[in-house]
């Protein structure tokens, strides 16, 4: 519970989570915001991820200085479908859909790496620093949390599972598909073949967020089956 923090204390109407691994998740009505700032710089947090409105409160509520570093901030959309919203769960997966392979790992780190560029998450990321890239997959791999569409026995996808709970639901990350690829299905396959898998193993739902100005990527996650829930927020400091 030390992990929750609600606003007000009596009959709350917005609460920030703070997770182990630096992440705040913000929910309820953006009054909640500027209050709970207080929580949030408390705990020391690196990512901030949610629903827009409120977290734009509370990020406009953080103190300011010169030597105050301003978290960067992206807009994006949170897509998820139920599961039982889900069309035709028992449907075959596609041509290629498989889970990661280590034998995948060399080729699973570089659209990582392009990824983290693309999506705006920062400059290219050195040589000296794909080791814990690298080491993020392998984990990853082993766990069977990512998957690949492979074309003639190499990935031309990748998609990793950032949760998979039978409680809480499933949340889809780290989708890349290499640009020799693109305008194929190859993504809207892979998510499609992931959230009917999920549904199958009887998850409640599955989740996605997505950069708000990635029209093409939102495409095909709607052919995919989600559906665009509303605004979201990506901090990170």
């Amino acid at each position: 519970c030390d992990r929750f923090h609600v606003w007000p204390a009596r009959d709350p109407v917005a609460l920030l989570y703070s997770g182990p691994s630096g992440t705040l998740i913000p929910a309820g009505d953006p009054v909640g915001g500027p209050p709970l700032c207080e929580a949030a710089e408390r705990v020391g947090w690196r990512v901030l991820v949610g629903d827009a409105r409120i977290g734009q409160a509370l990020l406009e509520a953080l103190p300011r200085g010169v030597f105050r570093r301003r978290p960067g901030v992206r807009e994006q959309r949170f897509m998820a479908v139920e599961a039982n919203e889900v069309r035709d769960p028992d449907r075959a997966p596609p041509p290629g859909f498989r889970p990661a392979r280590l034998a995948d790992l060399d080729t699973l780190v570089e659209f990582a790496c392009l990824l983290h560029v693309e999506d705006h998450m920062g400059p290219p990321i050195a040589r000296s620093a794909r080791g814990s890239v690298q080491a993020r997959l392998r984990e990853t791999i082993e766990r069977g949390e990512t998957f690949v569409m492979d074309r003639d026995g190499r990935p031309v996808g990748k998609a990793d599972l950032s949760l998979r709970s039978h409680r809480r639901g499933a949340q889809i990350a780290g989708v890349y598909v290499d640009k020799s690829t693109r305008g194929q299905g190859v993504a809207s396959a892979l998510v499609g073949a992931l959230v009917r898998m999920l549904v199958r193993e009887g998850l409640p739902g599955i989740s996605l967020h997505v950069r708000a100005d990635n029209e093409r990527a939102m495409a095909a996650y709607r052919r995919a089956g989600l559906c665009d829930r509303g605004p979201w927020i990506l901090a990170l400091r």
